[in-house]
C-alpha cells in the first residue's frame, strides 16, 4: 500500500476578513475610549459638585448658632447617637421663639454664600465685624424682655452672645479674604476640565490596536 496523503488546509486568511476584524476591533476600542471619557467626566462633575457644595456650606455655621440661642445641648439619644436636645430649665433657655427668629433674620444675612464669593481685605472686615457689633449690641439693649432676656442669669449672657455670635459671622468672611473661596472654586474647575490634558496628546488613531498589529506583522 502507498503512503496515504495527508491534505492540506489552507491557513491563508483573506484580506476582506482580516480588515473586517480590525474595523470591528478599532469600533469596539473607539466605543470603550469614549465610554471611559463619559463616566470620567460624570466622576469629575460630581467630585466638583462635592467641592462646591463644601466650600459654600454655611448650614452647619447657622444651625450650631440656632441651638445657641434656643440653649440647646448636645446629648445622647435611646441608639446612642449625639442629638441636640431641648433645655428643661428655662432659665437655661436664652430667648424666646421671637429672640431666635430676630438674631437668625439678622446673622443670615452676613452668613451666606454671597459673602464667602466676596472679595474683602482685612482692613474692610475688620470695619464690617465692627459693625456688625455695634448694631447687635443696640439690639438686645433695647429688646432684652421682648426676645426673652427677664432673668439676671440671661442678661450676664450678654457679652458671650456677642462674641460667638461675631466670632462665627467672622469666620465666613475670612474665607472671602482676598477672593480665597472663589479663587480655589476657579482653580478646581480648571482642573477638572483641563487636568487630563497631558494624557491625551497622543491621537487615537496613532494607538495600535492588538489585532491590527497581530495580522499587520504575519508574514
Amino acid at each position: 500500500m502507498g503512503e496515504e496523503e495527508t491534505p492540506e488546509y489552507a491557513d491563508e486568511i483573506a484580506s476582506s476578513e482580516i480588515t473586517d476584524l480590525v474595523n470591528r476591533a478599532n469600533s469596539a476600542e473607539a466605543k470603550n475610549v469614549e465610554l471611559s471619557s463619559a463616566l470620567g467626566g460624570m466622576a469629575d462633575r460630581k467630585k466638583d459638585d462635592n467641592f462646591l457644595h463644601h466650600q459654600l456650606s454655611t448650614e452647619e455655621m447657622l444651625e450650631k448658632l440656632e441651638h445657641f440661642y434656643r440653649g440647646d445641648f448636645q446629648g445622647e439619644d435611646d441608639n446612642g447617637d449625639m442629638v441636640w436636645k431641648k433645655q428643661k430649665d428655662q432659665d437655661l433657655v436664652t430667648f424666646n421663639d421671637f429672640g431666635v427668629t430676630s438674631l437668625m433674620e439678622i446673622v443670615t444675612k452676613y452668613i451666606d454664600k454671597n459673602t464667602i464669593l466676596s472679595y474683602y481685605d482685612s482692613d474692610r472686615i475688620y470695619e464690617i465685624m465692627g459693625d456688625i457689633g455695634d448694631d447687635l449690641v443696640l439690639f438686645l439693649l433695647c429688646n432684652y424682655e421682648k426676645i426673652g432676656m427677664n432673668t439676671y442669669f440671661k442678661k450676664t449672657k450678654f457679652r458671650l452672645i456677642i462674641t460667638t455670635t461675631l466670632h462665627i459671622i467672622e469666620s465666613s468672611y475670612r474665607r472671602s479674604l482676598g477672593g480665597k473661596t472663589m479663587m480655589e472654586i476657579n482653580q478646581s474647575r480648571v482642573i477638572s476640565q483641563f487636568g487630563n490634558l497631558p494624557g491625551q496628546q497622543q491621537e487615537p488613531h496613532a494607538r495600535v490596536n492588538p489585532i491590527a498589529k497581530f495580522f499587520g506583522n504575519k508574514g
